[in-house]
């Protein structure tokens, strides 16, 4: 926990704010929709579009008690008209707030002090209009300007909280961006940094760096992202063109995240040319951090976890809005764009679905281009004739069977057409759309549609994204054991969110206020287990049983004590256990990692002492990440799915580099398949296209063709 107890208790007592707090959360399952423990609706305006930033930066606090977002005003809602507001979710009193009208809202990274752009339009009094950083410190309920003058994007504060990356805005020249940093101490002070070129500014979490985006679209090897140090200087390039994805850092900082394919990254402080390392046999497009302690990783639809390199599908948030095939993609305005708390329990995205009440189908099987029917797994809670939407395609249909909707029409009010493939999620067009209540309500369409889409098209009505919670995983279970003569509680694994404790005697609870930590309890004898609780009041599991038999005090710790580790070694030698160096002379050893909590972790196999293969395993003991070992070094790691299904293989030279990285397709025409010479891209072959690198050229090469 990184807040004391007397100050969390006492977070929100002096906040002076404009409007009134009011009950958000709305809870509910989703059994057809992804593993998870339950989704919270947090807005519910769907009319009004809400925000929680970008993918890659975070709208959770450190502790994970709040959630800052965006609501935009149904008939502006643009930065330059002052009309987009900064608001927060406290979920641990189940209330939002407004703050101000504002946008880029970023937390520190130590405290809950919240910061964002405010924006006044020029009036008959103010000739040009005023721009500001703002700063709310939720402890005291104090607002102040920490900087003005065109600052109008904000990245992230420092991993030490001593600055926040920021850039004025010129419209009229060339650059159109300046980066400053702004000095977050008691005295406000803004730097410019000339020499950084580039948007998307996020610094490091835990390293003194940030990077930015700079775009290089004709240049395969030109920088598409630059690593600085945070007074500007020691330009480096840490991706090129041709690694281009989106890309945000691990939550512990190690690895700068690549999207767009399974989970990879570039080690934060190696830049281009260096190794991308395949992280986990998971799928991400937008990936996101998940957790502050870099075990775990979020996309749209899953979390990858990458102690075992294997992952889950927590929630497709179905979230869309459909444009006219013309148009083009316009995603922004209805990204799922999730980020996880930082202890990876839970996710906040967006979506303009009814994840509650909303129909949810999946084709069936392959579909045929001129069916008039689409086979889908069932029909439940569709109407019985209406309009559909897969991907961006609107589909009308005429009436439905069981498991079929029959006399279908495609590409309705000039969609775009979808591909159909097997599994596929199959919504109700017809539940994206406002009541004619709530378009009643509203001065009209926003103007992003309204500027692409016909007047009086039911597109108009389609709904705005409001802000959700998924719970993927409960709190890390805290460890009670003896100690100085009664006892101490460790806490949980992740615990950055933890909020206290209750307690269990003999199996029945018997605290009814949390116990918090730094504090301590005297215990009479008997059998005890500790749950922890977060800030949201979600729950953990028990932790494993401590028996007294006599009565002595507990003491609830803040952090691990040195002495305390979470996994220990057993070493099998013929089956048997024997101790470790026995083993490590042996002609063949087995290595098990035992976690206090989650059993066998990882399994290695060695040779006359020599480390020669090692299995990371899941949750249900499946070797999801195999790798393998000669003369003391790597040679190979490959990700395989539970059903041993290989997913990628990487080969590694004797210095450390990646030489080939190769995904494999199942069901496409071959792997993807990329050649390294020390972290540089030299060859890479998909399906029956051939790139190779010619100087500074990628040159294309199709099969059957010189």
């Amino acid at each position: 926990m990184n807040l004391t107890s007397s100050v969390a208790l006492t977070f929100l007592a002096a906040i002076i704010l404009a409007s009134s707090a009011h009950a958000q959360r709305e809870e509910f399952t989703t059994p057809r929709n992804g593993a998870n423990l339950g989704v919270w609706r947090i807005t519910h305006e769907p009319a009004i579009r809400h925000w929680a930033n970008y993918h890659n930066t975070q709208c959770w606090s450190h502790d994970g008690r709040f959630l800052c977002y965006t609501r935009w005003a149904p008939d502006r809602g643009q930065f330059y008209d002052g009309s987009i507001e900064v608001h927060f979710y406290d979920a641990h009193r189940d209330e939002s707030r407004l703050v101000e009208r504002g946008v880029n809202p970023r937390w520190a990274r130590h405290s809950n002090r919240l910061f964002y752009v405010r924006y006044t339009p020029r009036s008959s009094t103010r000739p040009e209009p005023l721009v500001e950083v703002r700063q709310f410190d939720l402890a005291t309920g104090a607002l102040s300007t920490i900087a003005e003058g065109a600052i109008e994007e904000l990245g992230e504060p420092t991993h030490d909280d001593a600055w926040l990356i920021g850039a004025r805005r010129f419209r009229d020249r060339k650059p159109e961006y300046l980066i400053v940093r702004i000095g977050l101490g008691p005295k406000p002070v803004v730097e410019e940094l000339p020499q950084v070129v580039g948007r998307h500014l996020l610094p490091n979490p835990r390293h003194p760096v940030f990077y930015t985006k700079d775009g290089h679209e004709d240049e395969p090897f030109g920088t598409t992202r630059w690593f600085y140090d945070l007074d500007g200087g020691n330009q480096r390039m840490a991706v090129p063109t041709v690694q281009q994805c989106h890309m945000c850092w691990l939550g512990n900082g190690e690895f700068l995240l690549l999207g767009n394919g399974l989970v990879r990254g570039r080690r934060w402080n190696q830049p281009f040319p260096s190794n991308v390392e395949v992280l986990a046999g998971v799928p991400v497009g937008d990936v996101s951090p998940c957790g502050l302690s870099g075990r775990y990783v979020c996309s749209d639809k899953g979390v990858a976890d990458l102690r075992s390199g294997s992952g889950w599908p927590t929630i497709d948030p179905l979230t869309q809005i459909c444009y006219p095939a013309a148009v083009g993609d316009m995603s922004e305005n209805y990204d799922a764009d999730p980020k996880g708390s930082p202890d990876g329990t839970k996710i906040a995205f967006v979506t303009n679905y009814d994840l509650k009440d909303g129909p949810l189908a999946f084709l069936a099987g392959a579909q045929r281009a001129e069916a008039t029917a689409l086979k889908v797994d069932s029909t439940d809670g569709f109407p019985g004739s209406g309009h559909l939407m897969i991907q961006e395609e609107v589909i009308a249909y005429a009436r439905k069977t069981p498991t079929s909707f029959e006399g279908i029409t495609r590409t309705v009010h000039a969609t775009q057409k979808a591909a159909l493939r097997d599994r596929q999620a199959v919504t109700s067009f017809d539940a994206r759309l406002m009541t004619d209540e709530q378009w009643a309500s509203v001065p009209g369409a926003t103007p992003v549609m309204r500027r692409t889409m016909p007047e009086g098209s039911p597109l108009l009505r389609q709904r705005q994204t409001d802000l959700h919670v998924v719970v993927v995983r409960r709190p890390d279970r805290p460890v009670l054991q003896k100690a100085d003569g009664g006892a101490r509680l460790v806490p949980g694994e992740e615990h950055f969110e933890t909020r206290g404790y209750h307690l269990l005697k003999d199996g029945t609870r018997i605290t009814k206020e949390l116990l918090l930590p730094g504090t301590t309890r005297d215990l009479d004898a008997g059998e005890y287990r500790a749950v922890a609780v977060e800030w949201s009041g979600l729950e953990s599991e028990p932790g494993l049983p401590l028996k007294l038999d006599r009565p002595g005090r507990l003491t609830f710790l803040a952090e691990a004590p040195a002495d305390f580790v979470w996994t220990k070694d057993r070493w099998l030698v013929g089956g048997a256990e024997v101790a470790a160096d026995r083993a490590k002379t042996a002609a063949e050893a087995v290595r098990e990692v035992v976690h206090g909590y989650d059993g066998v972790i990882r399994r290695e196999w060695h040779r006359a002492g020599e480390l020669a293969a090692a299995h990371d395993l899941d949750a249900k003991g499946n070797a999801t990440r195999r790798l393998t070992y000669e003369g003391g070094h790597l040679t190979r790691r490959e990700y395989f799915d539970a059903a041993g299904v290989r997913l990628s293989t990487e080969l590694f030279d004797a210095d450390g580099y990646v030489t080939e990285s190769i995904r494999d397709r199942p069901g496409k025409d071959g792997p993807d398949h990329w050649w390294y010479e020390r972290g540089m891209p030299v060859r890479r072959v998909i399906g029956s296209e051939e790139y190779n690198k010619d100087g500074k050229r990628w040159v294309l090469k199709k099969a059957g063709k010189p």
